[in-house]
């Protein structure tokens, strides 16, 4: 066979390869440019251009957020400054000065509430969220308002917070004027005793062990929450002076004239217990603090929380509208 034959009768094969090749070719081709299509769904970012639009209609609306958010901040930092101040107040005793404490905060938080309340409402409705957020926002303004949620959600605990301070503050308060009362009534019943008034002593007398029922039965609300040793101590010593003190005037009016033995043993029973008596007002100052410190450290710290997420939020803001470059246009 000649070289022209065999050229001739190998020509069917080596056109049909020749086709294959081309359609392998093509569909290389095709399939690349498949996969980079898929490489650039819209919201991409490295197709800013799809969705600059909808970053445009949403951008004036998280820069107004952050502007109020800015300004919540400095409410909460005024919020921390009361909340340290309670502390002092608690620590000193000032009680007039806690209340008002408490009652500033109170309007504090409610106004931190209500604006957070308001400003979460208006980050739901900006334009472009939703289940299609991903196609029509970049991630930079999906992040941007996910970051000033959170910072929202931080919020959320300061009025459960000031209520805990305010309940332990009041609690503190409430015991305090339940010893100091006992303690005034003691001393109008020796008093009255010194005159002989025996009857106007037993009722002070009286009166005084009834605040330290209801101090008692303050105790026992906060014995879940707090360390109520000193108080139980406290509340114990005071007691006991109580019923020797009665004793004694009882003892005494039934024998006015004369020193019987059930007198004599009176008298040494109220001098044993006067002598167990704290001999200032510093323990009564620990038990305060102790009562009222739980409630306000944990307010506190929550408000120092919150006031470190609201800074975070902002300075993410900053550092992420200090390197934004200008977007491109449709």
């Amino acid at each position: 066979m000649t070289v022209r034959s065999r050229v001739a009768s190998l020509a069917p094969g080596a056109g049909f390869g020749l086709v294959v090749g081309v359609v392998i070719v093509l569909l290389a081709f095709g399939l690349a440019g498949l996969t980079t299509s898929l490489d650039h769904l819209p919201g991409s970012s490295t197709r800013p251009e799809l969705t600059w639009a909808g970053d445009q209609a949403i951008r004036p609306g998280l820069d107004a957020a952050t502007t109020d958010l800015e300004a919540m901040t400095g409410d909460v930092d005024h919020l921390g400054l009361l909340g340290r101040g309670a502390l002092a107040a608690l620590a000193g005793s000032k009680w007039s000065l806690l209340d008002s404490t408490i009652a500033d905060g109170a309007v504090l938080v409610a106004g931190i509430r209500d604006r957070s309340d308001a400003l979460r409402a208006r980050l739901i409705a900006l334009p472009g969220l939703g289940r299609t957020a991903p196609i029509r926002l970049s991630p930079e303004s999906i992040d941007r308002q996910q970051r000033l949620f959170d910072a929202l959600s931080a919020t959320d605990g300061l009025a459960t917070a000031w209520a805990r301070l305010a309940a332990g503050g009041i609690n503190a308060a409430q015991l305090s004027t339940l010893l100091t009362q006992h303690d005034l009534l003691i001393t109008a019943a020796i008093d009255a005793g010194l005159k002989r008034n025996t009857t106007t002593a037993l009722a002070n007398i009286d009166r005084a062990t009834a605040t330290l029922d209801q101090a008692g039965t303050l105790r026992d609300k906060l014995a879940n929450s707090v360390d109520v040793t000193e108080l139980n101590e406290w509340l114990r010593r005071n007691r006991n002076y109580d019923v020797a003190l009665r004793r004694l005037y009882v003892a005494s009016a039934a024998s006015p004239n004369r020193v019987t033995p059930e007198l004599r043993a009176a008298s040494n029973a109220e001098k044993a217990a006067r002598a167990e008596l704290p001999g200032d007002t510093s323990g009564l100052v620990i038990i305060m603090a102790e009562i009222g410190r739980g409630g306000l450290n944990q307010a506190v710290l929550a408000i120092e929380e919150a006031r470190g997420s609201l800074a975070d939020v902002l300075d993410a803001e900053a550092a992420a509208n200090a390197s934004a470059s200008p977007s491109p246009g449709p």
